[in-house]
């Protein structure tokens, strides 16, 4: 693999211990290939929509500071609500605002998030769906993610696949 074709991977990626016997790490952990900084920030924005930021337990409205620290990380906590009772648009928002504020790889500017086209058994499901597209910081040129996430309001979780993967 070519030195411009590798990119840093995450701090967390950086500070695992992949070879805890090993005296040093390899090659392989200091670069990586945009493959795996796609994975990696897949991984990472799965865990943000998974957890719950303070902003869903208390009005931190008097705290702006607060809605952009690690004590606001996650998202809207959106168990047992209704696909069919929820504002989407606020939805598109409130993850975009969370990606933007939590994942530093992608490119200011650049994030998407909009709402898939819902079908029937999506509703039955009680799920919502969306695309999340944004570019990533790459050497020597922007990465392109394309990510379709999964919110099932009835569990309150969420699954992150990259591009619009059918299941």
């Amino acid at each position: 693999m070519r030195n411009a074709d590798r990119v840093r991977p995450s701090l967390l990626d950086r500070l695992t211990d992949h070879a805890p016997g090993a005296s040093r790490e390899g090659r392989e952990h200091r670069a990586s290939s945009a493959r795996a900084q796609r994975l990696s920030v897949m991984r990472d924005i799965g865990w943000l929509l998974n957890a719950q930021g303070i902003a869903s337990a208390q009005d931190i409205a008097r705290f702006p500071e607060v809605a952009a620290s690690v004590l606001n990380f996650g998202f809207a906590d959106l168990a047992g609500k209704s696909a069919s009772n929820v504002d989407i648009g606020r939805i598109e928002r409130l993850m975009s605002d969370a990606i933007g504020a939590f994942e530093p790889r992608i490119v200011p500017g650049t994030l998407r998030v909009r709402a898939m086209q819902s079908d029937d058994a999506a509703i039955q499901h009680n799920a919502l769906a969306f695309i999340v597209e944004a570019d990533l910081h790459a050497h020597p040129v922007p990465e392109r993610l394309y990510l379709r996430t999964e919110l099932d309001l009835e569990a309150g979780k969420a699954k992150v696949f990259e591009g619009a993967i059918e299941r």
